[in-house]
């Protein structure tokens, strides 16, 4: 068992779910310092508008697949991407705040829409010093989206991580409701 998940298991107690219960376990998608969701400098992101998360400060020069999955979207501008897996939930992983007008200097994608994908698999390769004075922020946002699947609660740690090989964040999905037939 990974350090993470027996701090979080002792920490957790009766109230809340051990990690070890979680339906997806996600690896950091960039080495470096995992933050607060709160601390992200955008509204969208922070208030959880999309989905609940994590974010990172990067020192790495690749986001990675967080899991196993396929690739749902790619930004254009190679900031972006959208990975689904096996169980249905979508987790949106964005490199940088300010990206709306961007064009994508820097960034070069590794991967397609519809490609399959291992965790740690390289998808976009990032140049760190064309990208960060172009940007408002480099941090990079992991997000279980809300709408892809019933999420009942996402749990993350903080501190150093290294891109993919770190779990840094697990997703609870809903108990599916058992139908009983009467008799």
């Amino acid at each position: 068992m990974s350090f993470f998940k027996k701090l979080l298991n002792r920490i957790g107690g009766n109230a809340t779910p051990l990690v070890s219960d979680a339906d997806l376990e996600l690896c950091a998608p960039v080495s470096g310092t995992l933050i607060p969701i709160d601390e992200v400098p955008d509204p969208v992101i922070c208030e959880r508008i999309a989905g609940d998360g994590c974010a990172f400060i990067p020192e790495s020069d690749c986001m990675v697949s967080p899991c196993d999955g396929v690739i749902t979207r790619l930004l254009s501008s190679n900031t972006a991407f959208v990975v689904r897996a096996s169980c249905g939930t979508e987790i949106y992983v964005r490199f940088g705040i300010g990206t709306g007008n961007f064009q994508g200097n820097g960034f070069s994608s590794l991967k397609k829409a519809g490609d399959q994908v291992t965790k740690g698999e390289k998808i976009i390769a990032i140049d760190l010093e064309q990208c960060s004075d172009l940007l408002k922020s480099t941090v990079t946002s992991m997000i279980a989206i809300k709408s892809s699947s019933d999420i009942e609660r996402v749990a993350s740690v903080g501190g150093k991580v290294q891109a993919g090989s770190t779990p840094c964040m697990w997703v609870f999905l809903k108990p599916k409701d058992h139908v009983t037939a009467s008799t």
